[in-house]
């Protein structure tokens, strides 16, 4: 028995065997940090031709549902992966489902929501941004974002906004 807080090492026999005795397999992948590494600029973290005809092999056996759940935006996904039959895509961490096959149309998650929010969120990111230079805004349809991973300085960053 493992008692550390280390999960074990995967089980290549194991999981190879459940594969191919399975009749149904769902696969949920997430883009950023788990198909595409993390990079400086988010536009860098393009699907390489490997991971392509990878993501096509899964989706061509009938067996497999394959989703790409991303904090990515529509017209991201939509460009890259969108061609591949039978792939599912959820844009912006769930909050538009695109299902494989069945419609061609995004469908959004949040239509009802309240997303008044978003104004004063933006409005105290742009405070961040204009002390830290190098920061910048990600506003999407339902989320924004402060990026600081390329601040001139990221000490001073996280201090000014743990300060304020």
């Amino acid at each position: 028995m493992n008692t550390k807080l280390e999960p074990e090492p995967l089980n290549k026999t194991v999981l190879f065997n459940s594969y191919k005795t399975a009749q149904k397999r769902l696969f949920l992948f997430d883009y950023d940090g788990t198909l595409t590494p993390i990079v400086s600029q988010p536009a860098d973290a393009q699907p390489t031709a490997t991971l392509l005809h990878y993501l096509e092999s899964l989706c061509k056996n009938p067996a497999n549902t394959v989703w790409i759940i991303s904090g990515r935006d529509q017209l991201f996904l939509d460009t890259y992966l969108g061609n591949i039959p039978r792939l599912g895509l959820s844009a912006e961490h769930g909050s538009f489902m695109k299902k494989a096959g069945l419609i061609k149309d995004w469908v959004d998650m949040l239509k009802d929501a309240d997303m008044s929010w978003k104004q004063v969120a933006y409005d105290i990111f742009k405070s961040y941004t204009e002390n830290n230079p190098g920061t910048v805004i990600e506003e999407k349809k339902s989320s924004i974002t402060w990026h600081y991973r390329n601040a001139k300085n990221l000490k001073e960053a996280l201090n000014y906004v743990f300060k304020n």
